[in-house]
């Protein structure tokens, strides 16, 4: 990998759908050229997949209080709904944070958490505002 192909992986991360002919363009390569070093970036497995982002309208924490025997269990089945699950001490054992981009698609999410064997109690924090403190 070169500096051209460390300039490419910059402009694909600002803006993963960037034509060919644009990043040419900025670069001064030719399409043909921009397009076979993207190849090559992908066999390399230096590109791994072109994704999107965006923008989640609520956000909410979980805290779940389950059966002893079975929190691990229930930490791992609410990946499902949620990539930041985490075990807590306190009143509650696993506490996850829920992103969604309705209202309705959070409840959605919750009610499959409470709907899992082995939980016995829920509570439900719903973000409202964000602020740099």
């Amino acid at each position: 990998m070169d500096e051209i192909d460390e300039k490419i992986l910059g402009i694909l991360k600002r803006d993963s759908r960037t034509k060919y002919v644009k990043m040419a363009e900025i670069i001064g390569l030719t399409e043909g050229a921009v397009r076979m070093r993207v190849k090559k970036l992908l066999e390399q497995g230096i590109i791994t997949k072109f994704t999107i982002e965006t923008k989640v309208e609520v956000e909410g924490i979980i805290l779940v209080k389950t059966d002893p025997n079975e929190t691990r269990n229930v930490a791992l089945k609410m990946k499902e709904v949620s990539e930041k699950i985490f075990e807590v001490s306190g009143d509650y054992d696993v506490a996850a944070l829920i992103q969604a981009y309705t209202i309705n698609e959070l409840n959605k999410k919750v009610d499959k958490i409470r709907a899992l064997p082995a939980v016995l109690n829920t509570n439900t924090l719903v973000k409202l505002a964000s602020n740099s403190f």
